[in-house]
């Protein structure tokens, strides 16, 4: 049987209950590595196993490696299949966050390089894993695994610092996050089809449009590169201001609150909030996909959300940090309200891989200098306001751009209903 993810057999086939374990499992690992360093970051310098250098280096890691990642998940995927090439990316997540356990600075960033690098094979690829499984639900299950992701990166803000004292090490604090990790990865080896053919279907289509040159079909046949489908640079441009915004957000949300006069544990919890606000958000702006005009509120929603949050941070971070924290949660919603769009704008699973190896690696390209620049800033100035303020210019673009889309949108959605 072709268990390639361009194969016609039904969810109902594929035991779906199970599979859907299996991606809310890796689901909930997509950001523990990310926010569990944010929160701790404090901690990681005044013990040592950060210095100067290291404190910017690893909130801008995720992002370039996220871009980095796009064009070699793509070919090996085309070698070994996407479903297995998820279960690879899981092995190196858990081989990366054990390294972070030794206290050394440039060991704990090659560690965050490795388990990201994991984090990013896996980003790439579930979107159009949902398309090809879960194809008469997309947007559902693209809530249910967003969900999982904000549940995950909630826990692992909020537990970090206090996980940490408990071990009596922030290091081994960090490495404490291979648990779930190696759980979810477990789930998905048992019960995802992980034995499809080699560069069949998805695979094939994602190489053919990343290489250099035309690909080969599983059939032999050659094939001549598709343009993207309308939108496709609009959402690239979405998905690189909301990847910004957020990164910077999840990198630097704790530093800006302990600089504030916070303490640690409650620094950590507001990106706890802030993570924890998208469960429940995410349910209701992922539908919001659905129609022009339900487009254009979600845009809306996010964009306000974003603004009134870093204006909170701007102007009164001590006085409701908790509310400014929920409102920035909001806003990050940005980023699944993008993951719907992009598996919902390829008419096949094959064009919805396509589409999510473009917007994820120039929008994470483009991201990447959101938490680095933010950290340079930090240290040039000796405080946040210029970083919070360009933030909030960020936002305002961020609802432009895709009022933007939600025109090129309508208009597709015209010609295909002809």
């Amino acid at each position: 049987m072709n268990m390639s993810l361009n194969s016609t057999r039904t969810p109902s086939r594929s035991r779906p209950a199970l599979m859907i374990v299996a991606l809310i499992l890796v689901a909930l690992n997509l950001r523990l590595a990310i926010t569990s360093a944010a929160s701790l970051l404090t901690m990681l310098t005044e013990a040592g196993a950060l210095n100067a250098v290291t404190v910017v280096l690893i909130p801008a890691i995720p992002t370039a490696v996220f871009a980095i990642a796009g064009v070699s998940t793509a070919r090996v995927a085309a070698r070994w299949g996407a479903e297995r090439t998820v279960a690879g990316g899981m092995v190196i997540l858990v081989a990366g966050l054990l390294i972070r356990a030794l206290p050394d600075p440039w060991i704990v960033v090659i560690g965050t390089v490795i388990a990201t690098g994991g984090l990013a094979v896996v980003n790439i690829l579930l979107p159009a894993v949902v398309r090809a499984h879960f194809g008469r639900s997309i947007g559902t299950v693209t809530t249910v695994y967003t969900t999982a992701m904000s549940l995950g990166a909630a826990t692992a803000a909020a537990a970090a610092v206090p996980v940490a004292q408990r071990l009596g090490s922030p290091t081994l604090g960090l490495a404490a996050w291979a648990i779930p990790a190696i759980i979810g990865l477990v789930a998905w080896a048992l019960f995802m089809p992980l034995r499809g053919e080699r560069g069949t279907g998805l695979a094939a289509a994602v190489v053919a449009e990343t290489s250099t040159h035309s690909a080969e079909t599983a059939a032999g046949a050659a094939t001549r590169r598709e343009p993207f489908p309308a939108g496709t640079w609009l959402l690239a441009s979405f998905f690189a201001i909301q990847a910004l915004l957020s990164y910077v957000l999840m990198g630097w949300l704790p530093s800006i609150a302990t600089d504030a006069g916070l303490s640690a544990e409650r620094a950590g919890l507001l990106l706890g909030i802030a993570m924890a606000v998208g469960v429940p958000a995410t349910a209701v702006i992922v539908p919001l996909t659905r129609g022009v005009k339900r487009m254009r509120l979600g845009f809306a929603i996010v964009g306000a959300a974003s603004l009134t949050g870093m204006l909170g941070l701007l102007l009164a971070p001590t006085a409701m940090p908790e509310l400014w924290a929920a409102f920035l949660g909001l806003g990050m919603c940005a980023f699944p309200l993008a993951l719907a769009l992009i598996a919902s704008l390829g008419k096949d699973a094959a064009e919805s891989a396509r589409v999510s190896t473009a917007v994820q690696s120039i929008g994470y390209t483009v991201a990447t200098l959101g938490p680095l620049g933010a950290g340079a800033m930090r240290q040039m100035t000796g405080g946040w306001t210029l970083v919070l303020v360009l933030l909030m210019v960020g936002a305002a673009a961020q609802v432009t751009v895709g009022l933007l889309l939600t025109q090129v949108v309508g208009k597709r959605g015209a010609v295909e209903g002809r």
